[in-house]
């Protein structure tokens, strides 16, 4: 058994092992930081979660963690990310921490810089530690599904917990539950939102009483999924200046603009109209509206903005969901006849394009660039289509050109 493909990743384990660090899990993205102050590990914290509320794709993650160092002016603590890529695990590694898979060993600590690492699917164990902390045994009966907890170690395996596993499996064998880690189920304490975290209460920083525990508690609340409906709408500075973006379906996104008011994708490193270095504005996200993500081209010379959401199929407008307005049906005429009547769906989330077979009988197949090999989706799955990327569809090809080519 193991993690196969980035959309098994939901369900691999993270098992925390004791110590002096910081761990988290939001969405996608598994955060390890060395530290359990809650000043120094909240800017980690806030990043990751705004990388896993847009999408929590590796290559977002590594450029959103470059670019957070790249322009911050404190010392980074040593820390580890990781989220999905088509391609594999996307980890990225800042100071002191160390990667271990199968037989490679990948230090932090040993580059003038970060240090990033695709493990290629599929993915069978894999372990991240701060500084000389011990790798927890796979077999633990912890596990984290979601939260934060303090921690200086994990490892991620597609093993689930043994329930009635021995207490020596753990590093802290002997500690309570929450002097190190906490299991799944287990409720993680509550405190202010973010802003309020920024001047914490003396007594939320500080450590639990050292005749408790050895391990501080951080006073950080469990992710939740974003609710963008709820985040506070931001204009740009200056209302005579529109975003000078074609409008995509009317829904509202979380993005950045430009200096010249031109809304982006957040993972974004320059302006996709414009050009505009997108650096230094990667964290102000605000809401706006979704502009067109790109054209989707058919092999006869036809083509369609991805603007909204589509049913692809030989008979796509006899769907309910077509005369209700969520779907706008787009005919493939197939002479080989294995178009279903409603074969696929293109799908727009946040700033992505998803293809979603729709249970077809003949099945939906992608080619990614630089492999010309096609890849079967499974039965109703999903993929999110880059730039290039060629879907089939019976006897018939079409792919997505995106707005400008720094899209990730």
């Amino acid at each position: 058994m193991s993690v196969g493909s980035a959309q098994g990743w939901p369900d691999a384990v993270v098992v925390p092992g004791g110590g002096e660090g910081t761990l988290a899990r939001t969405g996608s993205v598994v955060l390890l930081v060395g530290s359990t102050d809650p000043a120094v590990v909240a800017p980690y914290l806030q990043q990751a979660r705004e990388i896993a509320r847009n999408g929590g794709e590796g290559r977002q993650l590594v450029r959103g963690f470059a670019l957070m160092l790249l322009t911050s002016e404190e010392d980074s603590p040593g820390f580890a990310a990781v989220a999905p890529h088509e391609r594999g695990l996307a980890v990225f590694l800042d100071g002191d921490v160390t990667l271990t898979y199968g037989d490679e060993r990948v230090s932090g600590g040993e580059s003038l810089a970060w240090v990033e690492r695709l493990v290629p699917w599929p993915l069978e164990e894999l372990s991240i530690v701060l500084g000389d902390a011990a790798a927890p045994s796979a077999g633990s009966c912890f596990r984290l599904d979601a939260g934060v907890v303090p921690a200086a170690a994990l490892t991620i395996t597609d093993e689930a917990p043994d329930a009635g596993a021995e207490a020596d499996q753990h590093p802290e064998a002997d500690a309570e539950p929450d002097a190190g880690v906490v299991a799944a189920d287990a409720p993680l304490p509550e405190v202010p939102d973010a802003d309020e975290q920024e001047q914490p209460e003396p007594a939320q920083a500080e450590a639990v009483d050292q005749d408790e525990t050895e391990t501080a508690v951080l006073p950080v609340e469990p992710v939740e999924p974003a609710d963008e409906a709820a985040a506070p709408a931001a204009e740009p500075a200056d209302e005579a200046a529109a975003p000078a973006v074609e409008a995509g379906d009317g829904d509202t996104v979380r993005g950045i603009y430009c200096p010249n008011d031109h809304f982006n994708d957040p993972r974004q490193l320059f302006c996709v109209i414009c050009s505009a270095n997108l650096v230094q504005r990667s964290l102000d996200l605000v809401d706006g509206p979704r502009p067109s993500l790109g054209v989707l081209a058919m092999d006869d010379g036809s083509s369609y903005p991805a603007d909204g959401s589509y049913l692809l199929g030989r008979d796509p407008a006899s769907d309910p969901r077509v005369d209700d307005g969520d779907y706008r049906g787009l005919p493939v005429v197939d002479d080989t006849n294995q178009v279903s009547r409603v074969h696929a769906r293109i799908e727009l989330r946040g700033w992505d394009v998803v293809l979603v077979d729709n249970e077809s009988t003949n099945g939906t197949f992608v080619q990614a660039r630089p492999t010309a090999e096609w890849q079967r989706l499974s039965s109703g799955g999903e993929q999110v289509l880059h730039d290039g990327m060629k879907v089939r569809i019976g006897g018939r090809e079409f792919s997505l050109a995106s707005e400008g080519a720094g899209r990730p």
